[in-house]
C-alpha cells in the first residue's frame, strides 16, 4: 500500500473540490467548496421512498439523512460531503475542542483529502488555529452533521485496517504499517469528530436532540459500525503476527481505540448517561448507558488481543 499510488478518485471536479476543502482546513477565511457542482450519483430506491427497506440500519441512516449507493465514486463524494459538514458546523459557531483535538481532526481531514489528489498535488498538514466563532451552535445541526462526518471517518478507518490485514497476509509489513498508521490516525480523527458532534450544552440535548431520535435508537444500528467491528476480529490476529520492531504501531492502535471509547463514555455521561438508560434499552432499565458502553469497550478491545 504505497501512499503515492493510493488515490480515491480520478475525477477532476472531485480533485478541485478536495483542494478547496483542504485549504479551508488551514485557513478559516478560505471559502468552503460548493459541492452542488458535482454530478449526482445514482441512488438505489429513488423511485419510491415508501419502498425502502425498514431495517434498523436503514432507520438509522434515514434519521441522519444518509443514502447509500455502490457507485464507484461514492467514497470520494462521501469524504467531501462529510468533511464539508464538519467544517460547516465548526466555522460559524463556537467550539470547546481542545487544541490537540482540533489538530487531530484537521490533520486527519487533510490526510484523507490528499488521497483524493494525484501525488504531485498532495501536501503536508500545516498546523493552524481553531476558528474563533462566538455564536452558540445549533445543537440539532451539529448533531446531524457531526455524525455524518463521523460515518465517513469510520469508513476511512475501515480502509486503513483492511489494507493492514491484506498486507499482513502477504507479510508485506512495511505496507501493513503504512495502512495501519492511516487507520490509527483516522481513528484519532474520529474521536475528535465525536467530541465536536456533542459540543453543545447538555440542556439542548435533553430539550431537542434526544426527543427527535426514535425509540430504541443506537449507534449499534450503524452499518459502518457493524463493518468495523467485524473487521476488528480479523485485525487482532494480524496484530499478533507483527514483527517485534513494529510493536509501537500495534500499541498505538490499541491505545487509540481505548481513547475513542473513553471519549464516547464521557460524552454519554455528560448527557445523563451515567444514571439513565440508553435509547435502545427499556425506559425503566436500571443499567446506565455508560455501563453498557464500558462493556462494549472491553469486548471491542479484546478483539485486538486475540
Amino acid at each position: 500500500m504505497r501512499e503515492g499510488a493510493l488515490v480515491f478518485s480520478p475525477i477532476l471536479l472531485v480533485s478541485d473540490a478536495a483542494m478547496c476543502l483542504r485549504q479551508a482546513v488551514v485557513d478559516e477565511y478560505s471559502p468552503l467548496p460548493d459541492l452542488r457542482s458535482l454530478p449526482p450519483l445514482p441512488m438505489a430506491g429513488d423511485e419510491d421512498p415508501a419502498a425502502w427497506p425498514r431495517t434498523a440500519p436503514d432507520r438509522y441512516d434515514e434519521y441522519f439523512r444518509v443514502r447509500r449507493t455502490r457507485h464507484q465514486n461514492t467514497l470520494a463524494y462521501s469524504i467531501l460531503v462529510g468533511f464539508h459538514d464538519a467544517l460547516d458546523t465548526l466555522r460559524p459557531a463556537r467550539s470547546g475542542l481542545a487544541t490537540t483535538q482540533w489538530h487531530a481532526l484537521a490533520a486527519g481531514i487533510h490526510c484523507t483529502l490528499n488521497l483524493l489528489l494525484p501525488a504531485e498535488r498532495r501536501s503536508r498538514y500545516r498546523r493552524s488555529p481553531l476558528t474563533h466563532a462566538s455564536s452558540a451552535p445549533d445543537p440539532d445541526r451539529r448533531w446531524i452533521l457531526g455524525h455524518r462526518a463521523f460515518f465517513v471517518l469510520t469508513q476511512c478507518v475501515i480502509i486503513g485496517l483492511r489494507g493492514f490485514v491484506d498486507a499482513a497476509k502477504r507479510a508485506a509489513w512495511y505496507d501493513a504499517v503504512t495502512a495501519l498508521t492511516y487507520g490509527t490516525t483516522m481513528l484519532a480523527t474520529s474521536e475528535a469528530c465525536l467530541r465536536l458532534t456533542a459540543d453543545f450544552h447538555p440542556d439542548d440535548y435533553r430539550r431537542t436532540v434526544r426527543p427527535a431520535m426514535p425509540a430504541e435508537f443506537s449507534g449499534l444500528a450503524s452499518a459502518d459500525h457493524a463493518c468495523l467491528v467485524a473487521l476488528l476480529r480479523a485485525v487482532g490476529p494480524s496484530l499478533q503476527a507483527m514483527p517485534p520492531e513494529f510493536s509501537e504501531h500495534r500499541e498505538a492502535l490499541r491505545a487509540t481505540l481505548h481513547s475513542v471509547y473513553s471519549a464516547h463514555q464521557g460524552i454519554c455521561a455528560r448527557f445523563d448517561g451515567d444514571h439513565g438508560p440508553s435509547l435502545r434499552m427499556a425506559p425503566g432499565s436500571a443499567t446506565p448507558a455508560t455501563t453498557v458502553l464500558a462493556r462494549l469497550a472491553r469486548s471491542r478491545s479484546r478483539l485486538l488481543e486475540s
